[in-house]
Formats: structure tokens, C-alpha cells, sequence
């Protein structure tokens, strides 16, 4: 409690945090210097909607053939609210000064985010507004937003380096237990069907519906149990290095966000404040479960697990474009905090 004592939500050039989150105040301690060169920023694009593609329908019947192609599987999860995951040799408490090391892995520079979204073509399940967020926090930079976060990690701007890539609408049974071979295939027949390049310039984010039961041994879990959603890579012998994201219903107990009612509804803002978790960690450490890991800290993990609900950090607002949403906030090194601004 003496480490959340004094913490507050800042007000940083350009973005504002509008949702008080009770006594907590957000204090920064000395910045470090990252030794990269300084980045200039360019001009910001308008927000594009989405495009919906046509719907695919998987069935598991197509598990032996993407399993012919598989060669190796792994992923990194986020717990849930007071859990713990194997990964992480100490329960996360948040605290200022834990800054991320470089380990030498690879960082996505540039990257299109597709999104699976598992027997809905509407983006309803989820809230409604997955695109929206995504048009939101990619497009917000200028130096002033969230995104930029990123600049430190990547070697450049983040500004326009990352776009929404549009709605991959698929139907697959969901009435059992999904497990690693479920959303590996789902992630193969998506990327192949539509012959989408894979490597380190696409996400693949699978949403499943409220009810869907997934286990992971990659993840090392449950969804709802252990984690709320977790990132991971792939590498196919036809497609390639494949990076995704499971995205389980976040509008349940122990992933939602915390201060409601929200902006956007529960379930919207719930849905965006994971999503930005995983596709931060991501960017940063895309094959930390690979053992090929880029930023990482050994004492609480990737750089939204350190800001995460998980650790005691509240969810706050957040202006980004348009749209306020309530989100959790990232790690910088810079301010050897969390924050929403670079």
C-alpha cells in the first residue's frame, strides 16, 4: 500500500486523464535515458473505419492440417485480478523505478491488427467499438499520445506505424472447450484463406464471445481462472512466424475495468483496456515466450503487466483522438512509471 500511497493520474501534454481514481496519485520518479535517437513525430492520419470481410467458416475438421504445418507454438499470459502465472516468480505489486531491460529480441515496428471475431460479424459482443479503439489509439500521436509510449522501444515513431486492418468475421463451434489447436487454426485458416502475409508486420486478435471456456498449455492456464487474455507466436512451415492475441469476453469479474460506470459501457472499454495490454506487450516483446525476449522486467514482467490491474494499478481515462475510454495505463522508461503519455 506505501507504493500506491502517493500515485495520481497525471495530466501530460496533450492527453487527459479525466476520471479521478480515488486517493491514488501518480508520481514519477528520475527518467532514464534509452540512448535511442530523438524521434520526430509526423503528421496525424484521420481515423479510417474498419472494413468487414467476408465471413469464413472453420471447422475443426481443418486441426490435422494446420498441425501438419505447425512447428513450434508458444504464448505469455496476463493473470487475472489477483492471480499469478508461472511466469512471474514474484506476485506484482506496482512500483515506480521498474523499468524495462532490452534482452537483445526482435520489436514490431510497423504493424495491420486483424481482428477474428469468433461467430459475430458486428463487432457487438465485444462492445462495439474494437475498430474504433484501435483507429483511436494508433492514429492518436503527434508526440502527445498514448502510442508514443512505444517510441523508446521500437528505435522510431509509432505514430502511423500501426493500422487497424479490418473485421475477420469466422464461425466455429464453441459449445466445448477451446483449447491451443482452436485458436492456432483459427489463426492459420484466417491468415491462408485470405492470404494475409504474416511475419512481424500483422496481429491476428481473436475475440471469443461471453461463455466461451478456453484453456491454454501454452498459456499455462484458463481464461477466467488463471488470465484474461494472453500473446503469443506461432511458426507454420508454409506462413511462417505468426503473431497473435486471445482476446476471451472481458466484461467479467477479474478483467473487467474498474472505475464504472465508463465512457464507452463496461464492455467496450473493458475489451479496448486489454487489447492496448496485449498489443503493448506485443510490439515490445512479441517472443518472450519463444525465449527470444526483447523488454522485459525479471520482477513483474512485459510492460503492461506492470501497469495492469493485476498489480494494483487502477484503470483511468484516457482522451486518445475523439473517444475517452478507460483503459490501463503503460510503462514508460522515461518517467520510470505508468503513464498515458510519452
Amino acid at each position: 500500500m506505501e507504493v500506491l500511497k502517493s500515485r495520481v493520474s497525471r495530466i501530460l501534454s496533450g492527453a487527459v486523464v479525466t476520471a479521478a481514481l480515488g486517493a491514488l496519485i501518480a508520481g514519477c520518479s528520475g527518467g532514464t535515458s534509452t540512448g535511442l535517437p530523438a524521434v520526430t513525430h509526423p503528421a496525424v492520419a484521420p481515423p479510417v473505419k474498419a472494413v468487414i470481410h467476408p465471413v469464413l467458416h472453420i471447422t475443426r475438421a481443418t486441426i490435422p492440417e494446420m498441425l501438419a504445418h505447425l512447428q513450434r507454438s508458444s504464448a505469455f499470459a496476463s493473470p487475472i485480478k489477483g492471480g499469478k502465472l508461472a511466469h512471474q516468480p514474484t506476485k506484482m505489486t506496482v512500483s515506480a523505478g521498474m523499468n524495462l531491460v532490452n534482452n537483445g529480441g526482435p520489436v514490431v515496428t510497423s504493424a495491420k491488427a486483424i481482428n477474428i471475431l469468433v461467430n459475430d460479424t458486428t463487432e457487438a459482443s465485444w462492445g462495439g467499438m474494437i475498430g474504433t479503439f484501435e483507429n483511436d489509439l494508433f492514429n492518436n500521436g503527434g508526440g502527445t499520445g498514448m502510442i508514443n509510449i512505444l517510441d523508446q522501444y521500437i528505435g522510431g515513431s509509432a505514430t502511423g506505424a500501426f493500422t487497424d486492418g479490418g473485421d475477420y468475421p469466422v464461425t466455429y463451434d464453441t459449445s466445448q472447450q477451446l483449447g491451443d489447436n482452436d485458436i492456432n487454426n483459427i489463426v492459420y485458416q484466417v491468415a491462408t484463406a485470405n492470404n494475409i502475409p504474416t511475419g512481424y508486420g500483422t496481429i491476428f486478435n481473436v475475440f471469443l464471445q461471453n461463455g466461451v471456456s478456453e484453456c491454454s498449455s501454452a498459456a499455462g492456464g484458463c481464461y477466467a481462472q488463471q488470465y484474461c487474455a494472453y500473446h503469443g507466436s506461432n511458426d507454420f512451415s508454409d506462413i511462417g512466424h505468426a503473431l497473435y492475441t486471445f482476446e476471451g469476453y472481458q466484461d467479467i469479474q477479474g478483467c473487467q475495468v474498474s472505475n464504472l460506470p465508463s465512457p464507452n459501457g463496461s464492455t467496450a472499454d473493458s475489451t479496448a483496456s486489454t487489447l492496448s495490454h496485449e498489443t503493448f506487450e506485443l510490439i515490445t516483446d512479441p517472443d518472450v515466450a519463444a525465449n527470444n525476449t526483447a523488454w522485459y522486467n525479471s520482477s513483474g514482467g512485459e510492460i503492461g503487466d506492470l501497469c495492469a490491474p493485476a498489480t494494483g494499478v487502477p484503470t483511468g481515462n484516457v482522451t486518445l483522438g475523439a473517444d475517452t475510454w478507460e483503459i490501463q495505463m503503460e510503462y514508460d522508461n522515461n518517467v520510470s512509471d505508468c503513464s498515458y503519455t510519452p
